[in-house]
This record gives structure tokens, C-alpha cells and sequence, in this order.
């Protein structure tokens, strides 16, 4: 296996020994020409590393070489890093040099240096000498060359060429009725072929949603190709459902889909465990499989798999010619298009190898390159079949500039189909040293923001995530991609896992995931760089932090994430390369001061560490440190002392104000001045306990946040918990020095305790001060009367106002400027002097508002009194609840509203809606003084909710071809309902209208399901047939009336029958019911008046449960009971008249349950012998 040349190691030490200050630190140690002479050295070895990449594929001579070159790399880099990190811990960076060599530490310090250094000059000259006799050329390295446009993206994730008869094929077996309770479908073919695309693309289609009741993906990958393990596949699935599956989770009852992406393993006694354990779910649940081996199909017992073949030669010229030439041909010569499409043929219709060669084309304008892909020998040795797509897929890591080469082989320490955090990944990156830059104003920290875009664009990640400010957060790496990393890396990435028996001699980067492996204690004294933990749960094994760790001497990454830590060790310090320290979830109270010696760390994770009260004393001596991430770190007391001095600081997530008055004189704490000089901060910042500062004259001023242009979300905190805080005039001169850049894009204020917001704020020109500003959100502001206008914020997107009680009305903008321009997201909640949304004058000065409004909620605004939405095109979601004092509500037309929700406005009188074709969902409840409720056109409603409206006397409900569901309750002024044609509609409940007296359904061939309850004044029912329906359930209705409805109800459909509380009625309607066949549940409760059932109930062979309960009168069963062959579940309650039970009952096979209670007679009486 061939090498992987270190270049950006290489990179890194010629940086740091043309550095003035490296030269200065060897100067400081007697070695002022050293950096010199071994840069020339250097130097001259970097210029063969491209030659030396290529030879060593057909030379073991040369990847012999390369081989020393890598250990010597690594050697050296620790040497000059030792020397930097002495350096700087003796704390004497300008003065004091004779102090710095008094000490006899220093002298053996010095010695020690002395014989290293030696050491890597000769190894240095022995590699430089071997240049000549291995033939090595220098090579000019190729410049980087960025080919990542942020205004496209060329990845085409979404963007599914050849597939759509594919899908539907699948899709039609998937929703097929089938009575098995479970089958396979496998999904067959070789890497790259869209298997796991073409199965997201059936999971995730709407009528796949739609007819299984539970779903769950399962990357499965190599991770059970050896030590296969039963439970842990189960455990593997149960981690794949989210928590809110996880809450009603019960394969039982449910007809499911699960997809086992990516399998290998070929061991059919265990593929059987797990297919047996998952055969308890309802008959059609269907179990999707997606592997390259045919063999594994026919062990999951698919004898028909799904065979995926390549695409055909139009779709593979259609994929190529737009990730290649950006679907501009037009601008493209034809001898380069020619060369194109015999390209795209050579493909053998593989789309990953499409998108590969495609990415790599799209910024080549000069025929030779083009010309040099198409007669590469890994291409044209691609055959028709059994061919290895890895050989091909490598040119495009040939073709990636060498600062990007070990950036992605560094990614295979990730497992397959690992969400990998961008954020992460570039921080990993920087602690390695892969990331330069000979711009000191630029952060390495956008320069592999830059490298991650680059890497994405020559579609070696995919699957990216976005934030709500569109900035890339996570992505994928295809499974083939991450064997090529593999493939690169070699054994110095191990993913140690479970199954893993040795550890290879050469690691670099352990990646612990999953579970303890006992070969942990192998990596003892090995020259580590990296120790990763991915694990979610916690590990309580202390041999790991207290035996292992403190050998890792040179370890640049260390991950205790989760280890249930409660006391840091002290050992920590001693790891001097570290540059990243991850501490998160664990149940410390302190860090030890020694953490403070590490000189190097860069970032610093500590969140969600729940019991951490204080940071180090002397934090400020860790002077790389670029990040310190302490998110809901809730029990710390104060931000120490000096962290101002930390100038290179980029993520501070929590800063605390302190109390001073709680600590004594020598512990000194962080004031919020501590911030101005940290000009580097950006992200997320929160500021709490704002009513600590007591220095609020100097921070009026202004300058604390004014000039952080990288900081994009600020939190401004007081004690917002506080209910009984008080006026603090403090405050209002603190908010007024926190003016943020203009280029923050989210702005949160929470238990403001002053009674104006600052100048700032109300400035005219806000839309000039903070431009940028998307979010914005005011919680417990209680004191505040006028709201800052927020209104002329041009790309405002979401304003949240919360228990703003003071709050009446919003500072007018200038005239002429756009209202709410941007706004997508309205809440207001808890502003009980809040009159109206925003004074009528100013809308009718500014026209037309709430361009992309898209979702408003209002509650408890008990002053209220009417809401008006003028024009509001995008308005798709409206909810109202808790405005007591609301008497109107008037809609104009609103095309994309969808949802409509209003309830707890009591004094509501009318409610008109109008038009509006998109809407969908309309909830009406508790509003107990409206009387009329108008829908116009709505053709896209589909569930109609109405509860609780005491003096609602109409509903004009419009004609809606999309009706499902209506749902009327507890309308007792309501006196009829007349629905129209409604095609679509499943489900009608009427309940609780007491003083209806009539119903009609025109015309519902779909209805399922049909529910009256307590309408005892109704007389009459008209309705056409019912051929659909299933469920049927009569509550407190005339008997005369119970008939009508069972007229038009007694289909060959009906399932389950519920009739409660029909006074009179002495029989079962023999007429409507006798022929049913498809009944399966019946139940009677409440007739006081049914004295026996009849004699054709025997007729019922399909019913599994009959249950009477509370029938008083009841004094017979039939004998024909016992021809009810399909019954599991008898129960009778409360029926004291009832004497014997007939004998025919003891015929019931299928009896389960019999559940006899509170009938008197019957006691003793019970039968006996088999059921």
C-alpha cells in the first residue's frame, strides 16, 4: 500500500521555521543559523514530494522513503514544538534573559534540545542524500485553486438523474397488500450506483409516508461484516428512531418500513435472529435492504432482488454535461464536449463516478487536461462488470492541491455515514497543523472554512446541513469516498471499535466509538496525535483517563467527552501538544490550574459540564487558546479575571458577570470591560447576569461589543427569572453601552429591568446601526412601554416578544420607509396592554405591509381587540389563543394560508375568512360568544375543528373537494348542519349539540368514520349511502333517528359498531344489521331498555369483540352466541337482570377473554371447562 506524502506537515514546518518568532525562540538557545539550514534542507525535499507520490506506486525504494520522511515529519514537528512550548512556559517573552538560562533545568533542557536537534539534522541529511540515488524530479506545486462558487452548488444531492421507474417500481412492492407479516425487498448492485439514494428517495415518498405507520433508517455499513452481533443490530435500529417514535414505539401493532443500508455481513444464522425478532410487527411490514452482494439478498430470503444496473448513456451525458460544463455548453469548444462524452461513457453509468470526474472537470478550460483524464489508466481499465470503482475514484483525490490531501484522508477517522460537524472538523484540522496561511490577518479558521467548501465542491462530502443563516453545519461522506480516505490514510486512522482484535503499529488518530475495546491498553506509550470519543453515552472506566492518557505524550487532540469526570487530573497539563481539549458532559466542579500550562491549546469544550463553578485562576496564560466553548455551563459564577488578555479568543458561547460582592478581595473577577478587548469573538455570545455589573459608567460608553464585526448572535440577560426585580436604572446605562456591530444577524434581550430600550435601539436609523438583523427576541422586558421600530429592519425574519406587560405600542418609523419588509415569524405573547398589533394610521400612511409574513401567534394579549391584516401574500399559519377581550376577526385574502387556529377569545363574535386557496386546517375553540362563523372559498380545506362555541348558531361551510375530517362539539345553539359534497371526507364527529335538530350529508363516498354523540333533539338524518364506512358510533340520539342513520350505514365496510345510551330501544335493528359480515367489534352500552339480543347475532361470524355494558335490562343471551367463531373478547358489565348464560358458549375456540362483572344473577353460574 502506497504512502501518503505529509505534505501539509511539510508546509507547517517550513512556515514555522521562516517565522520570526521560531528564530527567535532558537536564538534565545544558542542556535541562531539552525532554522536557516534546515529550512534549505527542507526545502529541497519538498520540491520531490509530487514526484516521490507518483514513483512510489512502482518503487518500494521510494515509499520506503517516504515512509522515513512521514516518521522523521512527526519526530520533528514534536522537536520544534517542544522548543516553542518550553519557550513559552517560562512566561519570559521579551525580558529576563539571563534569569530564562540561570537555572540548571535549563541547562539540562538545553542539552536535551541539543542532542534532538542532532538527531534530525542527520536524519534530515540522510533523506536529502537518498534524493539523487532514488532518481526523485522536483515538481512545481500546483497553487491552490478554489473552484467553489457560494452562489451554486455542484454536488446535485437533490438532483436525481435516471431513477423515477426505479422508485416506482419499488414504491408499487412496497404498498402492495400483502398478508405476510414481514418482507424483504433488496436493492442489489455495485458501489456507486445510487443504492442508498434511490432507497432515500422511496423512504421519504409521500405515499411510502403514508402507508406504513412507523419508519426507520439504519446505516448499517461494515459495521457487523465481522463480529456480527445480534443485539447490538437491534440496539443499532432502536438508536436509528427518533424520541418522538421512540415514546409510542410498539412493533405489535404497527405496520412498519425499515432500511438496512449498506450490508455485508453474509452470516444467515444471525440475519435470521434478526429477522425473526422483527416479525412481530402488523401483516404488510416490509424491511428494505440495500447491499453489493447478491448473496446477502438471498440470505435475507429475497428471492427476487431488486437489481440496480447503471445508467443509460443519454441519462449518464444529462449528469455529467451539468455538474462538468454547469449546463452552459453553448460556451464550451467541441473537441472538449467530444472528449466529454467519451468520458461520460467510460463511466459505465455509475453516478458517483459521473459526479467524481464531473467535479473535477469543472473549472478545466484546456483540452490536455481533459485529455489526460480520459487516458488515465485506472479509467480505461473500468469493465463492464465485477469492475473496482476505488481506482477511479482516487484521481479525484490526484487531482486535489496538496493542502487539501490530508485534510480529507484525516476524515476517515469519522465512521461511515457520520454526520460530520464542519465546525469540528476544521478545529481537528488546525490542531494537526493541516491548515496555513501566510496572512496574519486572515483566521485559520476561515481558511478551512475555505478548504471544507473546496473539498464539498469536488463532491468528496455530501448530504450538507444548513443553519438558519444558510452557513454549511454538518455533512456526509458517500461510503466509497470514505474507503478511498481509508485507503489513503491507511493504518494510521483506527476506529476502534468492538471487533478490532490488534492495533497497527503505525497509528496516529484513534477514534473511540461505540463500545470499550479491550486492545485500549495497546495504545500505551504510541505516539498518538489524535484520541477522539464519539460514543453518545457516558464511560465510567477510569483506567482510560488515569493510565492510558497520561502516556499519549504527544497528543495534539484529546476527546474525554461523557466520561463521567469528577475530579480533572492534574497529568493534563504535562500534555503539551495539545492544542484541542474536549471536557464536555462531564461532573467536575473546578479545572485544575495546571490546565493552564498547556501553551498550544487552541480550543478548549467544556460544555454542558452542568457542576463547573469557576474556571482556572490564571485562564489568561492560555494565550493560543481560540476557543473556549462553555454552552449551558448554568452553575458558573463568574468569568475570571483577564480573560481579556486572550486577544486570539474566536468562541466565548457564555460570559458571566460576576457578583462581587460574593467574593473576597483576592479572587478578582471578569467585569463586562473584559470584552472590549476581544475583538475576535464571534458566533454566538451570552451575556448573563447583567445586573452583577456595578463599573456602568465606563460601559455606557459603548465600546464593549461595538466593534466585534465577526459576532453574529448576541443574548443579552438579566435575572429574567426573577418576578419581583425592580426598576434598575443600572441597567438602562449597561444596555446603552451594548450596541452591537451592524454586522449581528440575531439579537435576544431577556429580564431587561430598565424602562426604555437604549438610544440605540430607538434610533430612526436603526435599519442603518443593525442592517444585518434577522431574529430578534425581548422576553420579560416588563417595564418597557414602546417597542424600538423594529418595523424598518430590512431582512428581519422573526420578531418573538414575550411577557412584555407594559408594553402598548410600537415607535412609528419615518415615513416612507417598507414595513416589515422581510418579517416571516409574528409572536406575541403575554402583552396584556398591547391595544393593537400596530397603529392603524402608520399602515395606512406606509400601504400595502407583511410581504413574506409567514407564520403569526398571538396569545394572552388580553387588550386585544381586534386583528387586521392588511395584505399578507405568504401567510400560511394564524394562531390566536387566550385574547379575552378580541370581538372581531377579519382575513382578506391570504393565497398561501394553510392553518388557522383561534381559542380561549371569549367575547369572539364573528369570524370571516376570505378566500383562500391553500387552506387547509381550520381550529375553532372555546370562544364562547360567537355566533356565526364563515368560511369563503376554501377548496384546499381539510380538517374542520369547532368546539366548545356555546352560542354559535350557523356554520357556512364552503364547498371543499379536500375535506377529511370535521369535527363539531359541544355547539349547544347550534340547530343544523348541512354538508355538501365532500368526496374526500373520512371522519365526522357531531357532539354535545343539544338543540340540533337536523343533519344531512349530500354526498360522502369515502366516510369512515362517523361519530354522534348527545344530540338528543336531533330528528333528522338524511344522507346518501355510505359505502366506505368502517366505524360507527351512536350516543344519546332518538331511536327513530339511530334507524335513518343505520339505513344508510349497514355496508359491507362496517368493522366496529358503537351504540350507547338509545332510550327505547328494545331491539337491535334487525333490518340494516343481520348481514353485516365484516363487523368485528359491537358495543352496546347504556340501553336500558334492551331486554335480549337477537337470535341472527350468530350471523356476525367476523365479530372479535362484543362488549355490553351498563344494559340494566338485559336478561337473555342467544343461543346462537356460539356460532360467533371469530370472537376473542366477551364482556359484560352491570347487567343484574341477567340470569344464565347459554351453553353454546363453552363452543367458543377463540375465546380469550372473558370479563364477567357486577351481574348478580349469574353468580355461581359461570361456565366451566375448556373456552
Amino acid at each position: 500500500m502506497a504512502e501518503q506524502v505529509p505534505f501539509s506537515i511539510v508546509e507547517h514546518i517550513l512556515m514555522k521555521l521562516g517565522s520570526k518568532a521560531f528564530q527567535k525562540i532558537l536564538s534565545m538557545y544558542g542556535l541562531p543559523k539552525e532554522p536557516a539550514k534546515l529550512k534549505e534542507k527542507l526545502d529541497t525535499v519538498r520540491a520531490v514530494l509530487l514526484d516521490a507520490e507518483e514513483k512510489q506506486l512502482k518503487s518500494h525504494a521510494v515509499q520506503h522513503w517516504v515512509q522515513r520522511l512521514k516518521l522523521f515529519m512527526y519526530d520533528a514537528d514534536d522537536f520544534l514544538d517542544d522548543m516553542a512550548t518550553h519557550y513559552l512556559q517560562q512566561g519570559e517573552l521579551t525580558s529576563q534573559v539571563s534569569h530564562f538560562f540561570s537555572s540548571s533545568n535549563q541547562v539540562v533542557f538545553r542539552c536535551q534540545m541539543s542532542h534532538r536537534l542532532k538527531d534530525i539534522k542527520e536524519r534530515l541529511g540522510d533523506i536529502q542524500n537518498d534524493i539523487s540515488l532514488l532518481n526523485l524530479i522536483p515538481c512545481v506545486h500546483t497553487e491552490e485553486k478554489n473552484s467553489w462558487r457560494d452562489t451554486h452548488s455542484f454536488v446535485l444531492a437533490s438532483e436525481i438523474v435516471g431513477r423515477d421507474e426505479n422508485k416506482e417500481e419499488i414504491v408499487k412492492l412496497l404498498s402492495s397488500n400483502n398478508e405476510k407479516n414481514l418482507s424483504i425487498v433488496a436493492i442489489v448492485g455495485i458501489g456507486g450506483l445510487g443504492k442508498t439514494t434511490l432507497a432515500q428517495l422511496v423512504y421519504n415518498d409521500e405515499r411510502v409516508v403514508k402507508h406504513f405507520e412507523l419508519k426507520i433508517w439504519v446505516c448499517v455499513s461494515d459495521d457487523f461484516d465481522d463480529g456480527f452481533d445480534v443485539n447490538m443490530m437491534i440496539k443499532k435500529i432502536l438508536k436509528s428512531i427518533s424520541n418522538e417514535d421512540v415514546a409510542s414505539l410498539d412493533l405489535n401493532e404497527k405496520r412498519f418500513l425499515i432500511v438496512l443500508d449498506d450490508v455485508w455481513n453474509q452470516n444467515f444464522e444471525k440475519w435470521d435472529k434478526v429477522r425473526i425478532l422483527l416479525m412481530v410487527g402488523a401483516k404488510g411490514s416490509k424491511i428494505v435492504v440495500t447491499t453489493r452482494k447478491t448473496k446477502v439478498a438471498s440470505i435475507m430470503r429475497d428471492s427476487s432482488p431488486f437489481i440496480l444496473k447503471g445508467l443509460e448513456e443519454n441519462q449518464t451525458w444529462n449528469l455529467f454535461s451539468k455538474i462538468a460544463f454547469r449546463e452552459r455548453l453553448e460556451n464550451v469548444h467541441p473537441n472538449i464536449i467530444g472528449i466529454g462524452k467519451e468520458i461520460a461513457t467510460m463511466c459505465k453509468g455509475v453516478p458517483l463516478i459521473i459526479k467524481t470526474l464531473g467535479t473535477m472537470l469543472q473549472f478545466e478550460y484546456e483540452e490536455r487536461n481533459w485529455l489526460s483524464i480520459k487516458n488515465n489508466e485506472n479509467l480505461l481499465s473500468l469493465q463492464d462488470e465485477n469492475y473496482n470503482v476505488l481506482p477511479v475514484l482516487k484521481l479525484s483525490y490526484d487531482n486535489l492541491p496538496t493542502h487539501l490531501r490530508q485534510c480529507f484522508s484525516y476524515c476517515a477517522l469519522f465512521p461511515k455515514d457520520y454526520e460530520i460537524k464542519k465546525k469540528l472538523l476544521v478545529q481537528l484540522w488546525i490542531a494537526q497543523d493541516y491548515i496555513q496561511s501566510s496572512n496574519e490577518n486572515e483566521h485559520l479558521e476561515d481558511v478551512g472554512d475555505r478548504y471544507f467548501k473546496e473539498l464539498w465542491s469536488r463532491s468528496l462530502f455530501h448530504e450538507v446541513e444548513r443553519d438558519a443563516f444558510n452557513d454549511i453545519i454538518s455533512c456526509k461522506m458517500h461510503d466509497l469516498i470514505h474507503d478511498l480516505a481509508q485507503s489513503i490514510i491507511g493504518s494510521e486512522v483506527l476506529i476502534l471499535k468492538d471487533n478490532i482484535k490488534n492495533i497497527p503499529e503505525k497509528v496516529r488518530h484513534v477514534l473511540l466509538f461505540e463500545q470499550m475495546n479491550l486492545m485500549i491498553g495497546s495504545l500505551k506509550e504510541k505516539p498518538i496525535r489524535t484520541f477522539l470519543k464519539l460514543y453518545e453515552d457516558d464511560f465510567k472506566n477510569d483506567s482510560i483517563v488515569n493510565s492510558l492518557i497520561p502516556s499519549l505524550k504527544c497528543l495534539r487532540v484529546l476527546s474525554l467527552d461523557s466520561f463521567s469526570i469528577r475530579k480533572v487530573p492534574k497529568y493534563l497539563g504535562k500534555l503539551s501538544h495539545l492544542r484541542y481539549l474536549d471536557l464536555s458532559s462531564n461532573d467536575f466542579e473546578v479545572l485544575p490550574n495546571a490546565i493552564t500550562r498547556l501553551k498550544n491549546l487552541q480550543t478548549l469544550k467544556l460544555n454542558d459540564c452542568c457542576n463547573l463553578k469557576e474556571f482556572p485562576k490564571f485562564t489568561k496564560k492560555l494565550i493560543n487558546l481560540r476557543h473556549l466553548e462553555n454552552d449551558r455551563c448554568d452553575n458558573l459564577t463568574h468569568t475570571p479575571c483577564g480573560i481579556g488578555e486572550l486577544t486570539l479568543l474566536q468562541r466565548l458561547p457564555l460570559f458571566i458577570v460576576g457578583n462581587g460582592r460574593e467574593f473576597s478581595k483576592k479572587k478578582r473577577i471578569g467585569s463586562l470591560s473584559e470584552l472590549k478587548r476581544l475583538s475576535q469573538l464571534g458566533g454566538v455570545l451570552q451575556i448573563k447576569n447583567l445586573q452583577n455589573e456595578r463599573d456602568v459608567i465606563p460601559i455606557s460608553k459603548g465600546e464593549i461589543l461595538k466593534e466585534k464585526q465577526y459576532l453574529q448572535s448576541l443574548r443579552l440577560e438579566w435575572r429574567w427569572w426573577d418576578l419581583e426585580a425592580k426598576w434598575d436604572e443600572n441597567a438602562e446605562l449597561v444596555m446603552e453601552g451594548l450596541q452591537p456591530h451592524l454586522n449581528l444577524k440575531e439579537l435576544s434581550v431577556y429580564g431587561y429591568e430598565g424602562r426604555k430600550f437604549p438610544s440605540w435601539m430607538m434610533n430612526d436609523g436603526l435599519d442603518s446601526l443593525l442592517p444585518n438583523l434577522c431574529h430578534i427576541k425581548m422576553w420579560d422586558c416588563s417595564r418597557c412601554q414602546i417597542l424600538p421600530p423594529f418595523s424598518q429592519l430590512p431582512f428581519l425574519k422573526s420578531l418573538e416578544l414575550y411577557n412584555l406587560k407594559e408594553m402598548e405600542d410600537m415607535k412609528e418609523s419615518s415615513p416612507g420607509k417598507p414595513f416589515f419588509p422581510s418579517l416571516q415569524l409574528l409572536e406575541f405573547y403575554k402583552m396584556p396592554k398591547l391595544m393593537g398589533l400596530w397603529r392603524m394610521d402608520i399602515l395606512a400612511e406606509q400601504g400595502p405591509s407583511f410581504p413574506h409574513l409567514s407564520e403569526v401567534y398571538i396569545e394572552k394579549c388580553s387588550s386585544l381587540t381586534s386583528v387586521r391584516l392588511s395584505s399578507s401574500p405568504s401567510l400560511s399559519k394564524l394562531c390566536i389563543n387566550g385574547c379575552s377581550n378580541l370581538t372581531s376577526f377579519e382575513l382578506h385574502s391570504s393565497p398561501s394560508l394553510s392553518v388557522v387556529t383561534i381559542q380561549d377569545c371569549h367575547n369572539l363574535t364573528s369570524f370571516e375568512l376570505h378566500s383562500s386557496h391553500s387552506l387547509s386546517i381550520v381550529t375553532i375553540q372555546n370562544c364562547h360568544n360567537l355566533t356565526s362563523f364563515e368560511l369563503h372559498s376554501s377548496p384546499s380545506l381539510s380538517i374542520l375543528t369547532i368546539q366548545n362555541c356555546h352560542n354559535l348558531t350557523s356554520i357556512a361551510q364552503p364547498r371543499s373537494p379536500c375535506l377529511s375530517k370535521i369535527d363539531i362539539r359541544d355547539c349547544p345553539n347550534l340547530t343544523s348542519f348541512e354538508l355538501h359534497s365532500s368526496p374526500r371526507l373520512s371522519e365526522l364527529e357531531m357532539s354535545g349539540c343539544l338543540n340540533m335538530t337536523s343533519l344531512e350529508l349530500r354526498s360522502t363516498p369515502c366516510l369512515s368514520s362517523l361519530t354522534i354523540r348527545n344530540c338528543p333533539k336531533l330528528a333528522s338524518f338524511k344522507g346518501a349511502s355510505l359505502p366506505c364506512l368502517g366505524k360507527l358510533a351512536l350516543d344519546r340520539i332518538r331511536e327513530d333517528v339511530l334507524r335513518q342513520i343505520m339505513f344508510v350505514s349497514a355496508s359491507s365496510s362496517l368493522k366496529s359498531l358503537y351504540i350507547l345510551k338509545i332510550d327505547g330501544m328494545i331491539s337491535l335493528p334487525e333490518e340494516f344489521l343481520q348481514h353485516v359480515s365484516t363487523l368485528h367489534t359491537l358495543s352496546l352500552q347504556g340501553c336500558s331498555s334492551l331486554s335480549t339480543l337477537p337470535h341472527w347475532l350468530g350471523n356476525l361470524t367476523s365479530l372479535t369483540h362484543l362488549q355490553i355494558l351498563d344494559c340494566r335490562g338485559l336478561a337473555t343471551l342467544p343461543h346462537s352466541i356460539g356460532s360467533l367463531t371469530s370472537l376473542t373478547d366477551l364482556r359484560i358489565y352491570k347487567s343484574p337482570e341477567l340470569a344464565s348464560l347459554p351453553e353454546e358458549i363453552r363452543s367458543l375456540k377463540n375465546l380469550q377473554t372473558l370479563d364477567i362483572s357486577f351481574c348478580p344473577r349469574l353468580a355461581g353460574k359461570m361456565p366451566t371447562g375448556n373456552r
